[in-house]
């Protein structure tokens, strides 16, 4: 599946990206992208939360923590630098996921979720943290797909 096919089939994919381009050129304006939880992923949420989750969103704090935890220097830890256009990537991953972990909690106890795709050689890992009704991407990284030559 090609960029462009993602974001005809999660329009809000370029909206994700567009906001995370202007957070990694030093934009600071307040900004929140939100997607709408429905199919497979409403389903998974609600057996795994058993809560009815309505969106997931993600703000510009959670671009800038993005950006500097895992926007260079990657290499170090086995990954590979997050950019931009790995934005558009969250709808695809959240609703077309390969494996959810959701045993973890934040320090406040709330349920965390671990999506993982893989994509173009790549696995992707986006951590989600669950409020009343929806869910905030708080991280997200990416590696090489292990097994996958370089």
């Amino acid at each position: 599946m090609s960029l462009s096919s993602i974001i005809t089939k999660y329009p809000e994919a370029a909206a994700f990206a567009g906001v995370a381009a202007s957070v990694w050129s030093g934009g600071n304006s307040p900004a929140k992208v939100e997607m709408v939880v429905t199919g497979r992923l409403q389903t998974e949420l609600r057996q795994m939360l058993d809560k009815n989750i309505q969106t997931i969103f993600i703000t510009d704090s959670s671009i800038r923590h993005i950006k500097k935890k895992h926007g260079s220097k990657e290499a170090a830890r086995g990954q590979v630098d997050i950019t931009p256009d790995d934005f558009a990537l969250i709808p695809l991953i959240l609703n077309e996921f390969d494996k959810v972990q959701h045993d973890l909690t934040d320090k406040k106890g709330n349920k965390k979720l671990l999506f993982q795709k893989s994509y173009n050689g790549m696995l992707y890992i986006a951590t989600i943290e669950r409020g009343k009704h929806k869910m905030e991407v708080r991280t997200f990284w990416k590696m090489h797909t292990p097994g996958a030559s370089c």
